[in-house]
Order: C-alpha cells, then sequence, then structure tokens
C-alpha cells in the first residue's frame, strides 16, 4: 500500500508536468544534504517519499499517513528564477501551483484519499550556494489499512513436490510427487 501511493503520486504528476522535468522520482527518506547534491543533477524535479504515519486505533493495523513532496529548481540566473523561473526553465511556484491542486484529493484505490497538509519553503543558503531552491509539500492520507496477514486457511492444496538436488561427488538425485488428497504419495 505504501508503494502504492508513491507510485500514483509520481504518475499524477507526470501528467501534471513531466514534459517539463528531467527527474520524478520517490526518495528512500526525507529531504537532507546527500538529497540534496543528488537532484542538484536533475532539475528540475519532483521527489517524494513516505515521511511516515500515526497509529490509528482500531482493529484492524491503520495509520494516518504521510507523503512529502519535494520540489527542487535551479537555474543559472538566480534565485528568482528558480522560484518564478523564466523563458527558458519551469520555476518552482509554477511547479507547485500545478501539482498541489493536482495531488490534493487524488484518491488512491483502497488505500485512501491524499489531502494537502501543508507547504514549506525549504530555502537553505547552502542549497543556495549549490543553485538549487526547494520548496516541500506534505499530503496524508487518513486510516491507510494495512494489509491482512496471509490467512493459511486461503492457501491452494499442496499438490506437487519436484526436487533436484546437486549432490558434490555423486549422482544427481530428482523427486516428483503428487498428492492428490493430500494424503496419497506416487513417485
Amino acid at each position: 500500500m505504501l508503494a502504492k501511493v508513491e507510485d500514483a503520486m509520481i504518475e499524477r504528476c507526470r501528467e501534471l508536468v513531466g514534459d517539463r522535468l528531467k527527474a520524478i522520482e520517490d526518495l528512500p527518506g526525507n529531504w537532507d544534504e546527500a538529497t540534496l547534491a543528488a537532484a542538484r543533477r536533475n532539475v528540475p524535479g519532483i521527489y517524494i517519499a513516505w515521511s511516515g504515519g500515526s497509529a490509528v486505533t482500531s482493529g484492524r493495523p491503520m495509520i494516518n499517513g504521510r507523503y512529502a513532496v519535494y520540489v527542487v529548481t535551479g537555474h543559472a540566473s538566480g534565485e528568482r528564477a528558480r522560484r518564478r523561473g523564466n523563458g527558458r526553465d519551469i520555476g518552482a511556484y509554477e511547479i507547485l501551483e500545478r501539482v498541489v491542486p493536482g495531488l490534493h484529493g487524488l484518491s488512491v484505490d483502497g488505500v485512501g484519499t491524499l489531502r494537502l497538509e501543508r507547504v514549506d519553503n525549504l530555502y537553505s543558503d547552502q542549497g543556495d550556494k549549490k543553485g538549487v531552491i526547494v520548496y516541500g509539500a506534505v499530503f496524508t492520507i487518513d486510516k491507510m489499512p494495512f494489509p491482512a496477514a496471509k490467512d493459511a486457511s486461503s492457501l491452494a492444496d499442496f499438490e506437487i513436490f519436484h526436487t533436484t538436488s546437486k549432490v558434490p561427488d555423486g549422482p544427481d538425485t530428482e523427486g516428483h510427487h503428487v498428492f492428490p488428497n493430500g494424503n496419497e504419495a506416487t513417485p
């Protein structure tokens, strides 16, 4: 379910601005300096990360999930162009203005609906010195259900068992057994 939401968000962002960006990818965790260095090579870009969730008290395991969308731009002509774009490249504001309303209300089948929680300016002197600017938008999905545990009784009957054994310095052996009723073996 966690990856399903990330994938749906990535696909929606591609529909909204994919032709204008160099990267729309998932991240293994929240934004940090290593992420900034990697993203700098693929600007403009969008990076999506699941950032955890608080438990929901109920009989079934659920969380109020949170996903962060990081918008990164970099323009040689300065910080203003990074925010607003220029005649050649899209700016962070335009990306946010397309992506935020496009993700808010996105329904992920069997999981829930994204709801905008907040948008943050993640400006830093270090990012500015590296020629990039970063904004973050946080979305939540209430009561995301974890998949039910697999019940052994729902598995198909064990009917066929086949083995091939490679024995060092010995003969290879094979075994094939069919169990039509679960209690009979046929060589």
